[in-house]
Parts: C-alpha cells; sequence; structure tokens
C-alpha cells in the first residue's frame, strides 16, 4: 500500500467519511474511492486537489 491509499483511509476515517460519502463528495464511484484506497489507482491532480481541501489540508499531506 503506497503512502497516498494509506493517508487518503486514514484522513477519510478521521473525517468520519465512509468511501460512499467520500464518492458523492467528490462525484466518483464508491468503488473509485476503494481503488485509489488499495493502490489499484491514484486520482489526478484535480482531484487530489479536492482531497486536500475537504480534508483541510495541503496536497502534500494527502500524497505523502
Amino acid at each position: 500500500m503506497s503512502d497516498f491509499s494509506r493517508n487518503l483511509q486514514r484522513l477519510r476515517k478521521r473525517a468520519g467519511l465512509s468511501q460512499e460519502g467520500l464518492a458523492e463528495t467528490l462525484s466518483v464511484t464508491r468503488q473509485t474511492v476503494s481503488n485509489y484506497e488499495n493502490g489499484r489507482t491514484r486520482p489526478d491532480v484535480d482531484q487530489i486537489l479536492r482531497l486536500a481541501e475537504i480534508f483541510d489540508t495541503d496536497a502534500n499531506t494527502v500524497l505523502y
């Protein structure tokens, strides 16, 4: 599991969001969020910036 995958899962849980809840916020499917967290795929730059905004942090924290 990559740093990104671990960080996303940690940040999502800390925010009290389910995969479904985060997916709705990002306008993606729950499966997409699952793929991010399992390291199968990575979001594009716009989605990474959106994740940072959702979790009230910066992109580096999301990525690394």
